[in-house]
């Protein structure tokens, strides 16, 4: 079985050899024309970025260079007067150029998400304060952007992506931002019909969040997203695969902390045992929770684990092979 239908398979459950794993080089990132903000300046939204500091190391799938330092506006009825970026067809000329798509997942990145942008360009203290006191601007200005990842989403399909990878925060380590109610009126109807651009097409949806976001998670998967990218340190993925079972699959399992500053003893401990909460029966793409420069004896390790612990049947941890 070649690793693309593997991967595939691992993901719908269908009966898969072995755990696909993120450096088999199956899954192909790919980003339209300005998806990344720019190192320093503003961007085509308005919002002010400025250099990360040099000791932050990404990894090459999401090599984040900026941060935001000025938003484009004060409050969500100004956005109403803003322009938005074009989408056209020269945003995404040429992606699929040169990639071998019997081998390759072809993977659409989106920028931002709904709630995501909308803090970058009102700064979070503002976007947050704006969600409860002018939620008729808010939910305005979250549908237009909700049309523009739908136009991003119809340009990558058009372009010859096979999935699109959406990604939004909506918890830090200690919970939700805002109330589950709050996100389901303004935001998840609008998600749901950017996964549906895909989902209608037969395309796969990677969804990443960050935090404690267990809450949303039922939601999105009756909204349609295939695969989830969490934050394992704060989320209970066990849980999750218990609660959800066959419904749920992960991209993920292994720390990005672990992966820094772990040994390699350690990361694959770690793998195996993820491999075996996430992955018995299916479900799982292992790979470090975030796309960071992991030293190479750590991928090393992670990449091992797999080839000695991650052929299907699995074998339970403290069983010899």
């Amino acid at each position: 079985m070649d690793p693309k239908t593997n991967l595939l398979r691992a993901v719908a459950y269908a009966g898969p050899e072995y755990v696909p794993w993120a450096g088999e080089g199956v899954l192909r990132l790919v980003d339209h024309v300005g998806r990344k903000p720019p190192r320093s300046g503003q961007d085509a939204w308005g919002v002010t970025w400025a250099p990360l500091p040099a000791s932050y190391k990404a990894g090459g799938d999401e090599p984040a260079e900026s941060y935001p330092v000025a938003p484009a506006a004060a409050s969500a009825a100004a956005l109403l007067d803003r322009s938005f970026p074009q989408v056209g067809p020269t945003l995404f000329a040429g992606l699929a150029e040169g990639i071998d798509r019997a081998a390759t997942l072809v993977v659409g990145q989106h920028g931002a998400g709904l709630y995501d942008r909308f803090a970058q360009l009102l700064g979070m203290p503002v976007a947050l304060t704006a969600l409860a006191r002018e939620e008729e601007a808010s939910a305005a200005m979250i549908a237009r952007l909700a049309e523009y990842h739908i136009a991003i989403a119809t340009g990558y399909l058009a372009a010859g992506a096979e999935a699109g990878w959406l990604a939004d925060d909506y918890a830090g380590d200690a919970g939700p931002f805002f109330s589950p109610r709050t996100w389901r009126r303004l935001f998840l109807p609008h998600l749901a019909r950017i996964i549906a651009v895909y989902r209608r097409a037969g395309a796969m949806v990677f969804f990443h969040t960050c935090g404690r976001a267990e809450v949303f998670i039922a939601d999105l998967l009756d909204a349609g997203v295939t695969v989830f990218n969490l934050q394992s340190e704060v989320c209970d993925l066990a849980g999750l695969k218990a609660r959800f079972g066959r419904r749920i699959a992960f991209y993920g399992g292994i720390p990005g902390a672990l992966m820094l500053r772990g040994t390699a003893k350690q990361v694959m401990a770690a793998a195996r045992a993820a491999m075996w909460r996430l992955g018995r029966e299916g479900g799982l793409i292992l790979a470090p929770d975030q796309p960071l420069a992991y030293p190479p004896e750590n991928e090393a390790a992670l990449e091992a684990a797999v080839r000695r612990y991650g052929r299907y049947p699995l074998a339970e941890i403290g069983s010899e092979r």
